[in-house]
This record gives C-alpha cells, structure tokens and sequence, in this order.
C-alpha cells in the first residue's frame, strides 16, 4: 500500500477507534467491525459481544412512527445506497433493554461485489429530553394564555351564579325541591370555578398569595380531607420527617396538588391498596432528577405520593403529564390532575418526578425550594355565620354591574352601609367625599379609566391610607400590578359566594382594628 494511502487509513483507523460517537461497519447483516463508543453505548462487555450480534437484536420491534424495525431499516439502507449517505433518527436498543434514541449516518462503501455501510449514531437522549420539556412548556403556555384570557369575565359570570344562588337559598330555605335545585346549581358553578382554576394552574397563571408553610402540617391537615374520598378499601399512611419542611407557597395551591395526586392514586386501585403521603428534605446537585423539568442544585422540600395500584406502562408515563390526556372513560376525567400538578409546582421553581411500573404502583415526588424561614404555625381565626355582620361603611369598587349588584345586596342584607363606584376614577372622587366614613375599599384589580391598584396609589399620593380588599377574577397582568404595592396584598380571588365575601370583609376589617 502506498505510504500516503497507508497514512489515510491510520488516520481514519485513530478516528474510528477514538470517537465519541459510535462507530460500525456492517456487510449484508452482518457486523464486521465496531469501536469500543458502539460497545459503551450498547452497554455490551465487549467489541466481540457486539460483532455477535445481529442488527434485529439491538432495535425494538416498532419504532417511534408506528413503523416495523426490520421493513423501515430496509428502507433506510436503500436510501444509503441510492444517495451514497441517509441521516435519520432511530430507537435502538441496549444489551439491558433499555431504548434510547440515536441520529443515525449511514455511509454507503462502493466495492464490486459488496455491500458494505459504515453507521456513525449519536445518542441524542439529552436533546429529545430537552425538545420534550420545551414541547410541554409550549403547550402549557398556550393553554394558559387561553385560561387567562377566559377567566376574567368567567370568573364574574360565575360570581354572579354562586352569590345569587345562596340568595335566593334564603328566600327559599323551606322549600325541599327548591333547595335541591339550588344546591345543583352551586354544585355545577363550582365545579366550573374549579374547572377554570386547573386551566390557570397548570398553564402556569394562576393567582398566588404565598406565605411560609410548613410541609408536614399541610400533609396532615389535607389528609383529613383526603381519608373520604379514598373509601374503605384503600389504607393511607402519612410519613412526615422529623425536621421541619418550610416552603413558600400558597397553601391552596399545596392542597389542590396533594388531593389531585390522592384521587388519581385511588382510581388506580380499584380493588384497595395502600395509599402514602410522606414528606422529607433532599439535597441535590443534579439538574435532572426530575423527569419533567431541569432541577437547579440545591435543598429541596420534598411530597412524595406513592400508591400500590396498576401503575402505568412506558406510553402512558411519557404522556402523563399532558393537559386533556386520559385513560379513563369518557365522562369519568378531565385529564386535568396531573397537568394541574405540574403547572403549581413550576411556577415555584420546583420540579415533578415520577415513578411506575405496571402492577407495583405509581410514586409522583414533589420538590420544592426549602425556605430558611420558619412557617407560622398560629391558627388562623374563624368566623362563625353570627359573627358576619357589621354596621362599617365599605366602598365597593367594581366595573361589572352584576356583580357589583350581588356584592351591594350582599353586604347591606348583613348590616353594612355601602358605598359604590363602577371604576377607580369615579371611586376616587367618592373616597374623596366620604374619607372619614369609608372603613374599606373594596376594589377590583383591574378596571377601565383606572385600576384598583392605581386607585390606592392615588389615595396614599393624597395621604390616604385606606383598609383595602382586592377582588380578581385574573388577568395577565393583575398579579403584576398588586406586585408594585409596597404593602401586604389581601387578595379575593372570584368566583366567590356571599358566605366567603362576608368572611373576607369582616375578617380585613377586624385586622385593619388590631393592626
């Protein structure tokens, strides 16, 4: 051999041997020569143990369009040979039974009489890992632009349905028939209320009012809720660490996460089983412990709900974090559960992590930033029905007539002397009028002419310092806005009915007393 042809071969040899990507030479379909990337990446013990094998052996039965292995793996070498070189991705298989996805060159060598490739593949795990966080990311953030575009005016219409409801449950208390009807009809406003507070959720927008939680009290208060609805057949366990696992979260949003998580556990044990609710701090430096999201280093809260039911097979784990997807019958779920979970926990800067096999259970951990604070364990008070009244004077500030009517009605029918303004300009000039009377300004967030927020910047401008009580429905922006306060948010969030309204005024009007 010459010596410039014999210092090519060399050269591709040192290549071949020492690249980071795999690297085979098949003849027919056979192996004829690999390096030792090929063996690692196949997970084989050696270069020999490959070349025994036959390709079939390293591919799993389908690929990821539906395609079988060996009539697409024809196709593709066809192409090899038709166009001299094909790149496409592929599923191959490892010696452990793993399937891992590789970007595929095939290399046709033109010899007379044979037919040989040289196929270079990359593993490209990270990247089809990093497409599918993006891909998911995307389609939250689609949904919940669509979310938060509805749930302003929906969040209004169903005020209105929920706060006239329980008004006319009043007038109709000893009426049987008209109860139930009535009761129906809070029964299907709140489920739609719900319904909008999962889209907001997992597409990342929903309202939060955040404040240093204990994890372990939060586990054990919920799991009184959780207990009934798991049935008699299923044993639930709670697992709390010794040490404390303070997070900064919104304890709704902490309950909402732990009850979907229970009822999606129930469901897949249908013919009982044991239910675990666990808490625990973990330090971690890797940025991808989790399977949904990158995880910064650091120490961690973590909720771990774990369950003995049918677990999931491959297909269904991959895809069980998507909005709308589910395997249960029609009419049985929204396929909101765990997409919900998701939406909550991202927006903490946490992460989800999910375990199953079939027939050995589900393990869906939460992580979620530790605090260095320590949660305030005071009870909150409680307002007792008798106790929702009061003879205070409340400006009420809101640009939907309907709703402002059912929070007039509801407020004078309790004792107050009420006040209205129908946006921030026109409330501006009331306040103005009646400083001295006013005990609360309860005001929207977001208004025509000049927002709730702008209204009380305006005030404290003037040396006006009101109690004030914010209503939102949500918009994109209203959190934004609340977020320029310098003070302490107290945030309505609608839908609400006239019980929770009466808590809310009487509740900001008795701190701004004690303040």
């Amino acid at each position: 051999m010459p010596r410039d042809r014999r210092d090519e071969a060399d050269a591709y040899r040192e290549l071949f041997e020492h690249s980071t990507d795999a690297m085979l030479i098949l003849e027919g379909d056979t192996f004829v020569d690999c390096n030792p990337a090929a063996a690692a990446m196949l997970r084989a013990p050696s270069r020999e143990a490959v070349l025994r094998l036959h390709p079939s052996e390293i591919s799993p039965p389908r690929q990821p369009d539906g395609r079988d292995s060996f009539e697409k793996a024809n196709a593709m070498i066809a192409l090899a040979f038709e166009n001299g070189s094909h790149r496409f991705e592929w599923d191959h298989m490892r010696s452990d039974g793993e399937v891992f996805p590789v970007e595929v060159l095939l290399t046709a060598i033109q010899e007379p009489g044979r037919r040989v490739l040289h196929a270079q593949w990359r593993d490209i795990s990270e990247r089809k890992a990093l497409e599918e966080q993006l891909r998911h990311s995307q389609k939250m953030e689609a949904i919940g632009k669509l979310a938060g575009g509805i749930a302003h005016d929906f969040n209004n219409l169903l005020v209105v349905v929920l706060g006239h409801a329980d008004l006319l449950g009043r007038r109709v208390e000893h009426d049987a028939k008209a109860v139930e009807y009535i009761g129906r009809i809070k029964k299907a406003g709140t489920r739609a209320a719900a319904l909008v507070e999962q889209l907001l959720a997992f597409g990342r927008k929903q309202q939060m009012l955040r404040s240093v939680l204990d994890l372990r009290e939060v586990v054990a208060s919920t799991a009184s809720l959780v207990r009934p609805m798991l049935g008699g057949t299923v044993e639930l366990e709670v697992d709390a660490s010794d040490e404390s696992v303070s997070v900064l979260a919104d304890r709704g949003q902490l309950e909402q996460v732990l009850l979907n998580l229970a009822a999606n556990a129930r469901d897949a044990m249908p013919r009982g089983g044991k239910l675990v609710l666990a808490t625990s701090v973990l330090e971690t430096a890797d940025r991808t412990l989790a399977t949904t999201a990158a995880l910064e280093p650091g120490r961690y809260a973590v909720l771990e709900v774990g369950d003995s039911g049918t677990g999931m097979p491959p297909d269904v784990q991959r895809r069980a974090f998507d909005p709308f997807f589910t395997t249960k019958a029609i009419g049985e779920g929204t396929g909101l559960g765990l997409a919900t979970v998701y939406g909550i926990v991202s927006q903490y800067g946490g992460a989800v992590d999910l375990e199953s096999a079939l027939d050995e259970g589900t393990t869906v951990r939460i992580l979620l930033p530790l605090s260095d604070e320590v949660a305030d364990d005071t009870p909150s008070e409680r307002f007792e029905p008798d106790d929702l009244r009061g003879t205070e004077t409340v400006l009420v500030v809101e640009d939907e007539p309907d709703v402002s009517l059912l929070v007039v009605e509801t407020l004078r029918s309790r004792g107050y002397t009420v006040l209205t303004a129908g946006d921030g300009k026109q409330a501006l000039e009331r306040y103005r009028e009646r400083a001295d009377d006013v005990d609360l300004l309860l005001t929207d967030v977001i208004m025509p002419r000049m927002t709730g927020v702008e209204l009380v910047q305006e005030l404290a401008r003037a040396g006006h310092q009101p109690t004030v009580l914010f209503m939102s429905g949500y918009t994109n922006n209203a959190l934004n806005q609340l977020a320029g306060l310098e003070a302490d948010i107290d945030l309505l969030r609608k839908p609400f009915d006239t019980a929770e309204l009466a808590r809310r005024i009487r509740g900001a009007l008795d701190n701004a007393k004690t303040a």
